[in-house]
């Protein structure tokens, strides 16, 4: 038994059998939560499967049900990845996903989507100056999760058709630090937005976005649905860089951004308000940010302590303003400098 599972949710034209070719070689195993006809055995797409479930209907529903029926062999493993059935990966990709999500001790995740995917927010494209990414969003798309995680949110699924929503509410399960897109490892999304699953909304008579509503208020989400924050992340350079109370270090964070989204299909519309959300997160809503933006760096620092990954305080003029006393006073804890 490995460590990792892939679990898909697959029918008879899943692109699961490239995600887990090789597989001998591969650091995971893989299961299938079957919607489509037939069994995926007699065609030929459950070689090497640790089980199938046969469940058909919408993902999550059908997700739901698997969860529960092989609980007892999943929590066995230490991370579940659950993706769509139009994902293109290559096996060593989602080795290489499973390994950095265990040295990073993070408890949800996704891969990035490569750019000639079709993508509905600009937050889960591959960010090219970025290994990864520390986020408050991860997409339904494809999410890795620790098997406590998994668990914690389990509930969450109850009643759920389309699973809009629970990509802004899952990440509240969690804290910062261990939550994060994974540029290094990207998948392609090779199907238009929507698909199958949007019928099985129209016959439930609860549309995505209503659903969306309903998952927010119950979870307290408060933000706009695509009040999208890179808090951090990992350079390509190596080097760790976060938002905090400064100008140079959002100026850094929005430069990286910036140059990562050259090229990406999205409007200009969308790349202002992505962007706009990082400055307006920075600056504060009319002056009221409840903590000093400083406080990102403790966070990650004691959040990523363990790999040796530190987020260093700004070398500039304005470094010794940039916190309040009772800021300075957690800063001079050696457990959270």
């Amino acid at each position: 038994m490995k460590p990792f599972l892939a679990l898909f949710r697959a029918g008879s034209h899943s692109l699961h059998p490239y995600a887990v070719a090789r597989l001998a070689e591969q650091n995971f195993d893989y299961a299938l939560s079957w919607f489509g006809d037939g069994h995926p055995g007699e065609l030929g797409l459950a070689d090497g499967a640790v089980f199938v479930h046969q469940q058909p209907g919408a993902k999550w529903p059908g997700l739901e049900q698997t969860l529960a029926a092989h609980w007892e062999t999943i929590q066995k493993y230490r991370y579940i990845w659950l993706p769509d059935d139009d994902l293109l990966a290559t096996p060593e990709d989602v080795s290489r996903m499973f390994a950095i999500c265990s040295d990073l001790q993070l408890e949800l995740a996704q891969p990035a989507l490569t750019r000639d995917s079709y993508f509905s927010h600009l937050i889960t494209m591959q960010h090219s100056e970025f290994q990864l990414r520390f986020t408050n969003f991860v997409e339904i798309m494809a999410p890795v999760l620790s098997v406590d995680m998994l668990a914690r949110v389990f509930h969450t699924l109850a009643g759920q058709v389309s699973g809009y929503g629970l990509d802004s509410l899952w990440p509240r399960f969690s804290r910062l630090g261990r939550v994060a897109i994974i540029d290094d490892t990207p998948v392609k999304h090779t199907r238009p937005v929507g698909g199958p699953n949007y019928d099985f909304s129209k016959k439930a008579g609860l549309a995505p976005a209503h659903e969306d509503w309903l998952v927010s208020a119950s979870g307290f989400v408060e933000t706009a649905a695509d009040y999208h924050i890179n808090f951090g992340g990992l350079l390509q350079t190596g080097d760790a860089i976060c938002i905090g109370s400064t100008s140079g270090e959002i100026d850094a964070v929005l430069k990286a951004l910036l140059t990562s989204c050259n090229g990406l299909k999205g409007s200009a519309l969308m790349l202002t308000r992505y962007l706009g959300n990082h400055f307006n997160y920075w600056a504060g809503s009319h002056g009221n940010n409840r903590y000093p933006r400083a406080l990102l760096r403790v966070v990650l620092n004691q959040a990523l302590k363990h790999a040796d990954i530190r987020f260093p305080r700004p070398a500039t003029p304005d470094a010794e303003t940039e916190t309040d006393s009772a800021t300075a006073s957690l800063f001079a804890r050696g457990d959270l400098s």
